[in-house]
């Protein structure tokens, strides 16, 4: 049934935006914010609040690369133009214009992603995803040490490229007279409010130790206005 398969398509592509956006806040709190317009209290020190994510939370680190990972896999189902990927957009399609299923659908409304998923330039987003996910993710760790920066499309063009599939979903889904919960936001709270809870941590611990990179990298008037400026969190 079309229906059936338009939600697993759906559920498909809510999963894994969920994990391209924690993929995306453990690698840059600060750009995730910027991108996407979420606020936290002007009295961070954003730069601060960015760097302590980064550089001082190793496992936040192995939670974007493990997040960014199930993002390239459960991606390229959506995306696929094989059709051994059952619940790929490109499959369905087919089966719609095959009228495999009685249908009502208006069949225009995937001719831009269409166009995405088709695209056949090795240096388009979909196709660095499609390296990704053949050549490295989906068999084992052993040619990690072959990837070089230019296998990977930046996090805006993934960003567009997810909007495109949220256009398309949005627009089929609305030929039902149907709406989608897209938003991620609740999924990501719980990791800000440790983000937060870790910042006010550097703000008042004594041990020189786990301060003293901070106070390098960004010079003793700012870590002292860093230290100085408690932030009481509420939740």
């Amino acid at each position: 049934m079309p229906i059936s398969d338009l939600g697993k398509i759906y559920l498909l592509y809510w999963k894994s935006k969920v994990e391209l956006a924690e993929a995306h806040l453990m690698r840059s709190p600060k750009n995730y914010f910027e991108k996407f317009g979420r606020l936290v209290s002007e009295e961070y020190d954003l730069d601060i609040f960015d760097f302590i994510v980064r550089k001082e939370s190793a496992g936040y680190n192995q939670l974007c690369r493990n997040s960014w990972i199930i993002f390239v896999l459960e991606i390229n189902k959506i995306i696929s133009k094989s059709g051994g990927d059952k619940f790929s957009i490109q499959k369905f399609y087919n089966k719609l214009s095959n009228k495999e299923w009685d249908h009502n659908y208006d069949l225009t409304c995937f001719n831009q992603i269409l166009l995405v998923i088709q695209n056949n330039d090795s240096n388009s987003t979909v196709a660095k995803l499609r390296v990704l996910r053949d050549k490295f993710y989906a068999h084992s760790d052993k040619d990690f040490n072959r990837m070089t920066e230019d296998l990977f499309p930046t996090y805006n063009e993934v960003w567009d490229l997810m909007f495109e599939i949220e256009t398309f979903l949005k627009a089929i889904y609305g030929q039902n007279d149907s709406d989608i919960d897209v938003s991620v936001n609740r999924e990501l709270d719980k990791y800000i409010r440790e983000f937060q809870l870790l910042y006010s941590y550097f703000q008042t611990t004594p041990s020189y130790g786990d301060t003293y990179r901070i106070k390098v990298a960004f010079g003793e008037e700012r870590f002292s206005s860093f230290r100085n400026n408690l932030i009481i969190n509420r939740f």
